[in-house]
């Protein structure tokens, strides 16, 4: 299933890093009022925009973007399975 182990391995790594970022960000109240979601993750408010949250969302992208790369098949499912759970965790927790 995997094609190549070591982008697999950094893709997961950069996924975990957004995603346990993103809830210990939300836990210290980084994203005081946010109007605006990308993918679960607040990015904006009426005050301007959270730079953290921007970071967050830019490495979970980067995660999910190299993810097809690593994998021989079901591409689109596993790609769709991880951005489920991005958008899904943080609002179950």
């Amino acid at each position: 299933m995997r094609k190549h182990a070591l982008i697999f391995s950094l893709s997961l790594c950069l996924f975990m890093l957004g995603l346990i970022g993103n809830l210990v960000f939300e836990a210290m109240d980084f994203f005081p009022n946010p109007t605006v979601h990308v993918i679960s993750v607040p990015i904006a408010s009426n005050a301007g925009y959270f730079i953290p949250g921007l970071l967050v969302l830019a490495i979970i992208l980067l995660g999910l973007c190299l993810l097809p790369f690593a994998l021989n098949r079901n591409k689109v499912k596993t790609t769709a399975i991880f951005l489920l759970a991005v958008i899904l965790i943080p609002q179950l927790i």
